[in-house]
């Protein structure tokens, strides 16, 4: 009989198990392995743990906690705060990242560093120099001599207060999958505990910018899987890690046996935003009116729904509510009203999963869909669906999203995925919208592998591959130890 191998998934919190579950990729893995998960004891102790449905719960052989103070969590926050700043110089994104703590929302030229950007900071001189005495420990930890020092005293922290060394050498897995969001106590604890005990590591970054848009990590696995060869490139850079120990194994929302075709009832026009900061889109969303508007004598009609990034700042939901109620051809999303999006962390699983299916829904009723920079660019082309990307040039400032599409380097690839256009002005934008509205059609998506990641093997598989592999590599590695 073969022994099934022992997979250990280690979590920092029940929604990074969300997306997994809803695609059953655990069902799908604890038919060819024993799943364990490990949680933080203060996660199994809470409510939503209580109401989560048996499905989900038996996904797992065995529900281990794990000690997780605050401590550990708020010690690890400040190392991921403090490698930014550290290793600012290694990637633009880590460079954006910290421009947009210290100017964004505060309307600075993309280009500041001349006279007009020093004269919009000096007017905004108070906020500015109160951002800088909160960055300003990340800043002093970051700096090199400090950086070294601390870093070690930061991560012998971390694993102390963290109980993951106990919880290996309780159940002895095979392997480790480590679902990371950004760097985090959990993350850095679990590196290391398996790294000590000789015993492969791979995090999975829960969504599809998670690896390249945060900070490095301090502590290297033995594999990244990430969503695309894309993101190989821009993470083996950003990481400081080599190249064929990070592995494009795709999305568990996209993948062999998870069909995801565009509706043939397309109706909808579909924005989203991404930023939390809702009046960041007013000059994208007022041109999309106008072009609502010469269409309106048209007999095609379509709904415009938006789905802004889910936000509780009174501000921005103000801004929302405005906005629609004075441009009347555009909708704002029922999830948004209500709270309800499928990216929301306070609501139950069983509403995640409901919402998750109505945003399906929705990206498959689209004819266009008009994103800022987020994972829905390529959750619509995996459909087929076009997606228009709205980064003006012109007079763009700190935080915009055409500073965000020349930082970030995952946002970079999108200049060259099939299917995505980019707007650099109004024009553009009014241009692309009025074609796919006249002239509706799909555009199939590159499934080589540089941008969609789609094969013959299911995301289980995928990763049940890379486990085999790393599990081959470490008893190579053992065996010539012992010559």
């Amino acid at each position: 009989m073969v022994t099934k191998k022992k997979i250990l998934v280690v979590a920092g919190n029940l929604s990074h198990l969300d997306q997994f579950v809803i695609h059953g990729f655990f069902r799908e893995l604890s038919e060819s392995a024993d799943v364990l998960l490990a949680l933080p004891q203060s996660e199994i102790e809470g409510e939503r743990w209580a109401k989560l449905p048996g499905e989900f719960k038996n996904s797992f052989e065995k529900v281990v906690p794990y000690k997780y103070d605050s401590k550990s969590k708020k010690t690890g926050s400040q190392l991921g705060e403090a490698l930014t700043f550290r290793f600012r110089n290694l990637a633009t994104g880590y460079r954006t990242r910290l421009r947009n703590k210290f100017f964004i929302d505060l309307r600075v030229p993309s280009k500041w560093q001349n006279f007009s950007g020093f004269a919009v900071l000096f007017q905004n001189r108070g906020e500015v120099w109160q951002r800088i005495i909160k960055e300003l420990p990340s800043f002093v930890r970051g700096t090199r001599l400090f950086f070294w020092l601390w870093s070690r005293i930061a991560i012998s922290k971390i694993c102390k207060n963290c109980g993951l060394a106990e919880l290996l050498a309780q159940q002895s897995p095979d392997a480790i999958v480590i679902l990371m969001q950004r760097q985090a106590g959990f993350v850095v604890a679990a590196v290391d505990a398996g790294t000590r005990a000789g015993i492969p590591t791979l995090v999975i970054p829960v969504k599809w910018d998670n690896a390249s848009s945060k900070s490095p990590l301090v502590k290297k696995p033995t594999r990244m899987l990430v969503y695309n060869r894309q993101l190989v490139a821009v993470c083996s850079h950003m990481h400081k890690m080599t190249a064929n120990s990070i592995i494009a194994i795709g999305s568990v929302e996209v993948g062999a046996k998870r069909v995801i075709a565009a509706s043939s009832q397309s109706k909808n026009l579909v924005l989203i935003g991404s930023t939390t900061d809702a009046s960041s889109s007013a000059p994208w969303l007022n041109c999309v009116s106008d072009v609502l508007s010469q269409k309106s004598k048209s007999k095609n009609q379509i709904k415009t729904i938006w789905r802004p990034y889910p936000t509780g700042d009174s501000k921005s939901l103000s801004f929302m509510n405005e906005f629609v109620a004075s441009h009347k051809q555009i909708e704002l999303d029922d999830d948004i009203k209500r709270g309800m999006s499928h990216r929301a962390q306070s609501i139950s699983f069983d509403d995640v999963s409901a919402a998750y299916f109505r945003y399906c829904e929705l990206l498959n009723s689209a004819v266009v869909v008009v994103s800022e920079g987020t994972s829905a660019i390529v959750d619509s082309r995996a459909r087929g669906i076009p997606v228009i990307l709205p980064a003006f040039k012109k007079d763009a400032v700190i935080g915009s999203q055409w500073c965000n599409l020349i930082g970030y380097e995952h946002l970079r690839g999108l200049r060259d995925t099939t299917g995505v256009f980019i707007a650099e002005d109004e024009s553009e934008l009014e241009r692309l919208l009025t074609d796919f509205l006249e002239n509706p059609r799909r555009i199939e998506p590159d499934n080589s592998g540089e941008n969609i990641f789609i094969d013959h093997r299911t995301y289980a598989q995928r990763l049940l591959d890379v486990v085999d592999e790393v599990l081959i590599d470490t008893v190579l590695v053992d065996a010539s130890k012992n010559k």
